[in-house]
This record gives structure tokens, sequence and C-alpha cells, in this order.
């Protein structure tokens, strides 16, 4: 079994969320009182490389979603170093 490996934010922002809109990430009404979304592409069906693809492409729009790989949650600050790292190692295997 793949372990889940997911791009997500918690977003208010309209702007922020027409941005994750053109990368295609799902959106979801999290918290409708205070106009809270949630954002998420599934990525665990996808390669490392494909993941770093769309990190890169959030960071160039100025997004900066958490990176989730099985249990382990990779803030911003660290998740294209750590895609960058797991996907150098699938194509070494």
């Amino acid at each position: 079994m793949k372990e889940v490996k997911k791009i997500f934010a918690f977003e208010d922002s309209f702007a922020n969320l027409a941005a994750y809109e053109k990368l295609n990430f799902t959106i979801e009404v999290a918290d409708a009182i205070n106009g809270n979304f949630y954002v998420e592409a599934d990525m665990t069906d996808y390669g490392w490389l494909s993941t770093l693809a769309v990190l890169e492409d959030c960071q160039n729009l100025g997004l900066e979603p958490t990176l989730q790989f099985g249990k382990d949650f990779i803030d911003w600050e660290n998740a294209i170093a750590y895609a960058d790292t797991k996907a150098a190692e699938e194509e070494k295997n």
C-alpha cells in the first residue's frame, strides 16, 4: 500500500485560491463562517519528480503549502528540498 503523499494548505486569500485552482488543486470550504478553505493536490499516485514540479509551481505563484508524506508533515521551508531529495533517491532506484 502506498503512503499518502499530498500538498495542502488552509487559505483565506481569494488570490491564493485562484492560484491553487490554476494548479488544479481541489478546493473545499473548511470554515464557511470565517471564509477559510482547504486546498489539496493528492500526489500519492505520482512520483517525486512530479511532486517537486508542483511544489516549484507553488513557489513561482507565491504559495506556501505543506507537504505530507505518510504521517510526516513537511513545512513549506523544507518541502522543496525534501521532495528534491526523494526525487533523486527515486531516480537511483
